[in-house]
C-alpha cells in the first residue's frame, strides 16, 4: 500500500465518509498592542526628559541662574550694610 504524504495545514479528511474539514489552528494569537503602547509610552518619558536635561543645561537657563544667585548675594550684602 502506498503512503502519501500530508501537507501541514491542509486539513483531514473523514474516513469512510470523504468529507474534508480544514484543521483549525486552536492556539490564540498574542494582541501586541500593550506592548507597542509601552514601547510608544518609554519613548515619550525619554523624549521629555532629554527635553527638561537640555532646557536646564542650555545657556540661558545658567545664565538665568547665575543672575539669581548674584542677586540673593547683592540682597545679602545690602541687609548687612544697611542695619
Amino acid at each position: 500500500m502506498k503512503q502519501t504524504k500530508q501537507q501541514p495545514n491542509a486539513g483531514k479528511v473523514v474516513p469512510f465518509t470523504g468529507e474534508f474539514y480544514p484543521v483549525i489552528d486552536s492556539t490564540p494569537t498574542a494582541d501586541k498592542t500593550p506592548a507597542y503602547l509601552v514601547i510608544i509610552a518609554a519613548a515619550l518619558v525619554a523624549g521629555l526628559s532629554l527635553g527638561a536635561i537640555f532646557t536646564y543645561q542650555s545657556a540661558d537657563q545658567v545664565q538665568l541662574r547665575e543672575m539669581k544667585a548674584h542677586s540673593q548675594q547683592l540682597e545679602q550684602v545690602k541687609n548687612q550694610v544697611c542695619r
